[in-house]
């Protein structure tokens, strides 16, 4: 009878357990992979505490003896990189950056009663597989867990918190004087990033760099700081930062800032970066592949950049081809008439050169100069100024080259050349007068 009365009693029971706990496990694999790239991943208070209590152990085993306080333990604040840390571990599986004070965070948060511990995308197979696991399914398949706990877990996976990533292409004018693509993708809602930018290189395969970072947001901007992996030592990357106005970054369609880094020369280089939103992974691995570009983006980055040689020179002279040149630069400013000779007419413009900083200002209240540089080329021996006008002038935007001898060691007047463009949008050239004013 007893015997019998397990059989009609105990065994349903244990059989509709199962049902119930494979029928979970089925629905929560099928939604876990379908969302596999953009999800949060949602932990009992349970599942965490012994995910952690196991990393922590493992860590401290392979440590002995550790007795190191939190912040060196996790990796935070001002621990000691060179000691043993789990940030340092994590980030040598993951092969990226890591937040060595999340694991500590989300301790603080199961440790104040919180019932469901979220795991950013980033972090969400990382952790079990510091522990030998392929995710968390293979986790709470273990010995560790009751068929409770483990159907717990599954209910919760089943209900998947998705947040969705966003995908990028970055343009800018980089190495070799060659317009270049990257993918950039963020993650956690604009809080972590992965770039990486590709090389075309002539009868070779294209050369790929990659880099991870965290994402910061100050008022208006959003900053990027990335670092990048050679084996397991992690090293500085670029720096970015683009303003986004009011709105969340991801309304934007096109983002445009500045990066600062080094290149694959190894130089320092700062310039102008543009990002350009896609829909989807697939479709920023088409755009990078492919070898044309957006006439406007060339327009906006081409010959923006700013590259400092890897060299160090103890004579100012040899900073650049142009600094034995410098003092013909300081001559120039000053305030001046220019008498341009056009088919028997003449036009005249004041402008002001200024001291040290060579911008050229209209002393005309009625024109406006802009788009204004001074270069001295030809080895130091001709100085040439660069400007367009706005304003009732016939010239609208002109260049002008003048004999170095003749113009700085002027007394009242000197001559020189000029070509440009009139009111008309006719292309002239002809001679020029420059008086020196008081």
């Amino acid at each position: 009878m007893y015997f019998f009365y397990i059989i009609c009693n105990i065994f349903p029971y244990i059989y509709i357990q199962i049902s119930i706990y494979s029928d979970v496990i089925r629905k929560a694999m099928e939604n876990t992979f379908k969302q596999e790239t953009n999800h949060t991943l949602l932990l009992t208070k349970q599942v965490f505490m012994t995910m952690l209590n196991s990393i922590i152990s493992k860590f401290k085993s392979s440590h002995l003896p550790f007795k190191y306080k939190d912040s060196q333990l996790y990796g935070f604040g001002n621990y000691d990189s060179d000691k043993p840390n789990l940030k340092g571990e994590l980030e040598t599986l993951l092969k990226g950056y890591v937040n060595g004070k999340y694991l500590y965070n989300k301790y603080r948060e199961a440790t104040t009663g919180k019932p469901i511990i979220k795991i950013n995308r980033v972090y969400r197979s990382l952790f079990f597989k510091y522990l030998g696991y392929k995710n968390v399914f293979d986790f709470i398949e273990s010995e560790l867990f009751t068929l409770e706990e483990k159907n717990k877990q599954l209910v919760l996976l089943n209900n998947i918190e998705t947040i969705d990533d966003d995908y990028y292409v970055c343009y800018y004018y980089g190495e070799d004087n060659k317009m270049i693509k990257g993918q950039v993708i963020i993650y956690n809602g604009w809080k972590t990033i992965e770039i990486k930018y590709f090389y075309n290189h002539e009868n070779q395969e294209n050369g790929v760099y990659t880099f991870f970072g965290t994402i910061s947001h100050s008022e208006d901007f959003v900053h990027f700081d990335t670092k990048y992996f050679v084996g397991s030592k992690k090293n500085e990357g670029g720096k970015f930062i683009f303003f986004i106005g009011k709105s969340s970054p991801s309304e934007r369609h096109y983002l445009i800032g500045t990066y600062s880094g080094f290149d694959k020369y190894d130089r320092a280089i700062a310039g102008k970066i543009i990002l350009k939103k896609f829909d989807s992974k697939a479709e920023i691995d088409i755009e990078v592949n492919d070898p044309s570009f957006d006439a406007i983006i060339c327009q906006e980055l081409n010959k923006d950049r700013i590259v400092v040689e890897s060299n160090i020179r103890k004579n100012p002279l040899m900073f650049s081809k142009k600094s034995p040149y410098a003092k013909v630069l300081m001559n120039s400013y000053g305030n001046y008439s220019f008498f341009f000779e056009i088919d028997e007419n003449i036009f005249e413009i004041k402008i002001k050169v200024e001291k040290y900083h060579f911008n050229i200002i209209s002393l005309n209240n009625f024109i406006i100069i802009e788009d204004d540089k001074v270069f001295v080329i030809n080895n130091g021996q001709i100085l040439n100024f660069d400007f367009s006008i706005s304003g009732m002038f016939h010239l609208q935007k002109v260049s002008i080259y003048l004999n170095v001898l003749n113009f700085t060691n002027q007394e009242e007047e000197s001559r020189g050349n000029f070509i440009g463009v009139d009111i008309n949008n006719n292309i002239v050239s002809g001679k020029l007068l420059i008086e020196v004013l008081d």
